[in-house]
């Protein structure tokens, strides 16, 4: 009887920390939407992206093994399962890109260090 009770008191405490960290993730996006909201976006995207990328390779795994190849429904679960990653690779280069490029503040620092100072002893 004591395990049951153990166990009852370790699940609410996960489902109390999982809702925790889920509230974390929830301002924290709220708060990069409201500082950053392209490149908030973009990480959503990126993320998202290899999410269902790592889903349809699974998918893409069990029917590959899993399923007679000779039924109907094998060719469009395996070649949508691989136009997903394809597509997944895509979306996640583009937000690659749209992370790394330099911020609208971080460019003009860079033309302001470029430029030439006055020197008025030449």
């Amino acid at each position: 009887m004591f395990g049951l009770y153990m166990l009852a008191i370790y699940l609410g405490i996960a489902i109390i920390v999982t809702g925790f960290v889920a509230l974390l993730a929830v301002v924290a996006l709220a708060v990069g939407l409201v500082t950053h909201p392209i490149r908030t976006i973009a990480l959503v995207f990126h993320k998202l992206a290899a999410l269902a990328a790592g889903l349809a390779l699974l998918l893409a795994l069990v029917v590959w093994f899993w399923t007679d190849h000779a039924k109907p429904d094998f060719v469009p679960c395996f070649w949508g399962s691989i136009g997903v990653i394809v597509a997944s690779v895509i979306i996640r280069a583009f937000a690659e890109w749209v992370l790394e490029r330099p911020t609208r503040a971080e460019r003009r620092a860079m033309s302001r260090a470029a430029a030439p100072t006055f020197d008025s002893r030449l």
